[in-house]
């Protein structure tokens, strides 16, 4: 184009020809035609060449110059779909700011809610531990008892004599009073069941059939014991604290902004110098402009990222829950348990990865554990106790020893 516009420019300066015509055609005749002098028909066909040149020169110019204003309104508008794209994306940073803030807020209310859940943690680890004294202590005097029970029983075998049988009598009512409180006090479910068989066999021993109304008592209140759906709490326990290990294996949700597509330029193909003009220049630009805006893409909402200090809450969080669970499976407070496993399962749904494997298991596994019933309804063995005293009474009424006399210094082995 610059060429053109060089060679629109040329001005071509002819000098004319003197006027005074050679002298033979001064002295041809009058009735010969004149001839344009050979200089000046130069001088047009130059002249009207560079009339045409200027005039290619002209429209070229102007079928460029449309050429570029296309190219330049194109350029524009998508420079104008880059703006607002750009626009889209600052509000997308603001609304994830915004998250930030809010998931900042939510992170110091857990924190609060953590010390206070710690306290609490801490008190029911004292009194267990305090229910495990006590329940130790009472467990050593019970053994005490029994020792000392089956002791003035054994003597009072000895003063009767083999044939006697009130003894297996007072040792089947002892059996069966243990079982109740065993059942009622402490939940033992095995220790009750084996007191009521050993009460089963001090009344088959005795060998008397009035005493069989109170077996068939005594069998229906074991069967009620076999059929009760007590549920395991050791393995619980064990369940729990397992889970409790896994926690610092999960993957949080919105860790990280998501993956990035990053696309290399394409190395633009080597131009020779001679090549180079207008129409590669309006492409040099437009490369260059690409490389100078880049626009990403997420196909996912933008999720406010998490420090570091802030996602060890969360996973100790969710570990704190997890020994509450434990703890309250341990003391039976079924609606302590249920809460906590509630909690674990919403931290689950709100702060950690859906998508992982170890998130889905951890999920399902909750879910089994909050449909298992810790404190489950107890049966009733009080029947057997009440018909053997009902039957003692009887006998009692009918004036035949049931127990024998004892002197009080020895009567179930108590000491003053």
């Amino acid at each position: 184009m610059t060429e053109d516009r060089e060679k629109a420019g040329v001005v071509i300066d002819v000098e004319p020809e003197p006027d005074t015509p050679p002298r033979e055609e001064a002295t041809a005749p009058d009735d010969t035609p004149p001839v344009a002098p050979k200089g000046q028909r130069t001088a047009l066909i130059v002249a009207g060449l560079s009339l045409v040149l200027v005039v290619v020169a002209l429209a070229m110019a102007y079928r460029y110059t449309r050429q570029a204003a296309s190219d330049l309104a194109r350029i524009q508008q998508s420079l104008q779909q880059s703006l607002d794209q750009q626009r889209t994306l600052q509000e997308q940073l603001a609304e994830a700011n915004r998250s930030m803030a809010e998931q900042a807020k939510r992170l110091r209310q857990q924190e609060e809610k953590l010390a206070s859940q710690e306290q609490l943690i801490a008190q029911a680890r004292q009194q267990f531990a305090e229910q495990g004294q006590a329940l130790d202590s009472e467990r050593e005097k019970m053994e005490q008892r029994e020792a000392e029970l089956r002791a003035a029983v054994t003597d009072v075998h000895r003063r009767v004599g083999a044939s006697g049988t009130q003894w297996m009598v007072a040792e089947a009512e002892y059996l069966l009073r243990l079982a109740n409180e065993r059942l009622n006090l402490a939940r033992d479910v095995q220790t009750a069941r084996a007191a009521m068989l050993l009460a089963d066999q001090r009344l088959r021993d005795t060998k008397d059939p009035g005493w069989n109304g109170v077996r068939k008592q005594i069998a229906r209140d074991i069967a009620a014991l076999d059929a009760a759906d007590l549920p395991d709490l050791t393995g619980l326990s064990a369940r729990l604290s397992a889970l409790a290990e896994q926690v610092p294996q999960l993957k949080l949700a919105g860790a990280t902004l998501g993956g990035v597509r990053r696309t290399s330029p394409e190395p633009a193909a080597a131009t020779p110098r001679q090549a180079r003009s207008w129409e590669t220049l309006l492409d040099d630009l437009w490369a260059g402009f690409k490389q100078t805006v880049r626009i990403r893409r997420n196909d996912k909402p933008v999720q406010a990222m998490l420090p570091p200090e802030q996602q060890y809450f969360l996973y100790e969080n969710l570990r704190l829950h997890l020994e509450s669970a434990r703890l309250a499976a341990l003391r039976g407070d079924e609606r302590l348990y249920h809460d906590s496993l509630s909690q674990v399962r919403r931290a689950l749904d709100e702060y950690f990865d859906p998508h992982d494997p170890l998130t889905r298991k951890l999920r399902e596994t909750v879910g089994d554990l909050e449909r298992q019933r810790i404190r489950p309804p107890l049966p009733d063995i009080s029947g057997s106790l009440a018909a053997l005293q009902a039957r003692e009474k009887l006998l009692a009424d009918l004036g035949r020893p049931v127990v024998p006399e004892v002197p009080p210094g020895e009567a179930g082995g108590e000491k003053p």
